[in-house]
């Protein structure tokens, strides 16, 4: 007998909101600007923010980080690295979401349970930062999980 399916579980807006000020808290840390964007399982925006003083465009980069690592299940540093070992992949998937998806680091899968409930994208900070400051986000997200009723 087959079994019914499930739903996904979901990020609620005070989850991404945990995440995204984690985030921020980070970069204001260091002194530094950026944007971060959650969205859930299939890719559309939960929460997005611009710190003062970030580049204009960095939402639209934090989106497609976010978006790139919710669909592909990875972060988005190990969907970049496609360039040079699975080019025909990299350029695959960029064909496929024209506009949609931007795979430099800085996007994260978000999993409860080992099931995919979303993504968090950085954008704006130096190289390698950028993940750092989503993985914040995600480690205050598991604080606030750690305190919510099961």
């Amino acid at each position: 007998m087959a079994r019914p399916n499930n739903p996904p579980p979901l990020i609620s807006l005070p989850e991404a909101r945990a995440i995204i000020e984690g985030a921020i808290a980070y970069a204001r840390e260091a002194n530094l600007r950026m944007a971060v964007v959650v969205v859930d399982h299939a890719g559309n925006v939960v929460s997005a923010d611009r710190m003062d003083g970030a580049a204009l465009q960095n939402i639209r980069f934090a989106e497609g980080k976010a978006f790139a690592s919710a669909l592909y299940r990875q972060t988005t540093e190990e969907l970049g690295a496609l360039y040079k070992s699975r080019p025909d992949r990299y350029f695959g998937i960029m064909n496929m979401y024209p506009g949609k998806i931007y795979l430099v680091g800085g996007g994260v899968p978000l999993a409860v349970d080992g099931q995919l409930v979303g993504g968090v994208g950085v954008a704006g900070l130096p190289e390698g930062v950028d993940e750092k400051s989503a993985r914040a986000g995600i480690a205050a997200w598991m604080k606030l999980r750690g305190t919510m009723k099961k």
